[in-house]
This record gives C-alpha cells, sequence and structure tokens, in this order.
C-alpha cells in the first residue's frame, strides 16, 4: 500500500516537458528516459519490487527496471551513475536470469552476454544469485545479486518518438589475407610471436601495410566486444599488446590512429589505468588479456606479449 501511495504522489507530477522528449521525472539519456530513485523516503526495494515500483511510474510509457542492451546505450548510463550516485552504491537494473543458471537477459527480453561490455570482470556468477546491479566500484559495470537485496534502482522507457529502424546491412564476405581471422567486419592477426610494444607496432605495420596493418585498435565498442568475445570464447590465455598508448604518462590516453580512449567504461577493466605518473619505468601501453576477461589494463612498454594486428580491407 505505502508503495502504491508513493508512486502515485509522484504520477501526479508526470507531465511532459516542452522541448525534452522524456515525461517527469524522467530525463534523456543513452537514448532512453531515465529516473534514478536513489531512495524512496530513505527506502531501497527488492528487485521485483523496484520492477513493479517502475512500472506504477511509467503508467501507459511503459515504463520498468533500467535497461541499455547497445554497448553505446550502457557506456552513456554508467557515465550518468558516475556523476549522480553516492559511493560506493549499487542500483538494480533490468537484467536477470532466465531458463537455466547464467543465462542472462534484459526485462525488455535482449540477451545479455556475460563478460565485456556490461559486467565486471571478476563477476563469477557462481553464487547462484539471479538479478543484476550496476556497481560503482567497478565503472558501473553489472554484477550479479540476490534478487532480495534492498538497494536503490533506476527506471527507462523508451520515448515514442524514437523508432527503431532496421537497416538491412548487406552480408559483406570478408577474405582475410595472411591467415587473418574473420572478426564482424574486419580482419585480426594473433601473432604467435612475442615483441615489446614498440616492435608490435612496427610489425603490424612492415608485415601487413599492403592491407593497412596497425596495432589493433576498435573503431567501436561493438568492435572492441566482438574481439573480446572471440579470444574468451577460443579460451585464448595469451596478453595482448593493442594500440592504446598514454602519450604523455599523465593519463593521456589515445589509440594509434589518434582517437582519445576514454577513461571507465567500455575498454577498461576496473581499475585501470592503475599507474602513478612517478612509476618508473612508465607503464604506459595498454594490453588485453584472459585475467581481466579482455578488457584493457596499462602495463610497462618494454614487456615482451602477443600482439593483435588489424587489417584495414577495402
Amino acid at each position: 500500500m505505502a508503495l502504491m501511495v508513493i508512486v502515485a504522489a509522484v504520477l501526479g507530477i508526470i507531465t511532459s516537458v516542452k522541448g525534452q522528449s522524456c515525461s517527469a521525472p524522467f530525463i534523456p539519456v543513452g537514448g532512453k528516459c531515465l529516473h534514478l530513485e536513489a531512495s524512496v523516503q530513505g527506502s531501497s526495494f527488492t528487485w521485483q519490487e523496484a520492477r513493479d515500483y517502475c512500472k506504477a511510474l511509467g503508467g501507459s510509457l511503459n515504463a520498468d527496471l533500467a535497461t541499455f542492451p547497445t554497448c553505446d546505450q550502457f557506456t552513456q548510463f554508467a557515465r550518468y551513475l558516475e556523476l549522480n550516485v553516492p559511493v560506493n552504491s549499487t542500483v538494480w537494473v533490468g537484467a536477470h536470469t532466465a531458463f537455466s543458471v547464467n543465462m542472462w537477459e534484459w526485462v525488455t527480453l535482449e540477451s545479455l552476454a556475460t563478460g565485456v561490455p556490461f559486467w565486471y570482470y571478476g563477476e563469477t556468477y557462481d553464487k547462484g544469485y539471479e538479478c543484476a546491479a550496476s556497481d560503482n566500484r567497478y565503472y558501473h559495470r553489472l554484477v550479479a545479486a540476490d534478487c532480495n537485496e534492498m538497494m536503490a534502482f533506476a527506471c527507462t522507457y523508451t520515448p515514442s518518438e524514437v523508432t527503431e529502424v532496421q537497416e538491412a546491412k548487406a552480408a559483406r564476405k570478408v577474405d582475410c589475407p595472411n591467415d587473418g581471422i574473420a572478426i564482424g567486419e574486419f580482419c585480426y592477426i594473433f601473432n604467435d610471436a612475442t615483441e615489446d610494444f614498440n616492435n608490435a607496432e612496427e610489425k603490424c605495420i612492415q608485415d601487413h601495410g599492403i592491407y593497412g596493418g596497425e596495432l589493433y585498435y576498435p573503431s567501436s565498442c561493438d568492435e572492441f566486444a566482438n574481439v573480446a568475445h572471440h579470444l574468451e570464447t577460443s579460451e585464448d590465455t595469451k596478453k595482448y599488446w593493442v594500440g592504446a598508448v598514454d602519450i604523455s604518462g599523465y593519463q593521456e590516453w589515445f589509440w594509434v590512429n589518434g582517437v582519445g580512449v576514454p577513461g571507465g567504461p567500455p575498454y577498461w577493466a576496473s581499475g585501470q589505468p592503475s599507474h602513478n605518473d612517478e612509476d618508473a619505468p612508465r607503464v604506459h601501453c595498454g594490453a588485453m588479456s584472459n585475467g581481466q576477461r579482455f578488457y584493457l589494463n596499462d602495463d610497462s612498454c618494454s614487456d615482451q606479449y602477443h600482439f593483435i594486428c588489424k587489417l584495414q580491407l577495402p
């Protein structure tokens, strides 16, 4: 009863706000309309109670616990939480197990893969927990949690003016040269040899320059997730140099194509990059390994690792 009274009071202020695509108290975040409920009269809810609250709050708007099923959407959601939730807080989101242990999906029925880019790399999913929460200790990535735990939550709905355009992309057959492996729309060379970072970068250019070869960098977070999932599903245990460099030693990270590498999600493992300005030798080159589920970490550029070359095909 108390829940419905609170929701009814909030519903009384839901009106369309001129110039915005969302109705108060929802705001636009990541292509969705988001309401972050840090507390309700000092209370927090179980996962199901939070879901019931979101549905009642949204009324005819089809609101539910928050779902951000694409890499870009989830990254924007995580960055919003970074600015708006207290330290050491967790927030219920609209994801749970379905049909069997560790088979996750959003409440909007999209599948939710484990690992990159949504989950904390150290999540083991082995406690029988069936609901997901965003944890700010891990760059607001997801952790599995007991559905009866009490915590804050986030609600979302999709604004009516947002329509999903299904673009019929012609399937492009990718023929990879030089023993390359096709993943998505690109070809990659996963080198068995080991080199330091600078030599790895040079070898990608020298050995594969005719195909625009460079030390691997992702052009999107979806590409990053595709490569990470390939390495994980192939049970690859190697550590790989990738094309990320701190150019000044003061946490100014760039991909080798000159585009900046943002901190936090979707690329970095929790607590990474970890080096301090006074570290010697400088730890300012990027690597991926299965120890962190192929999220990025920083390392000493003189270390010898395997490396990934990315080929640019027409």
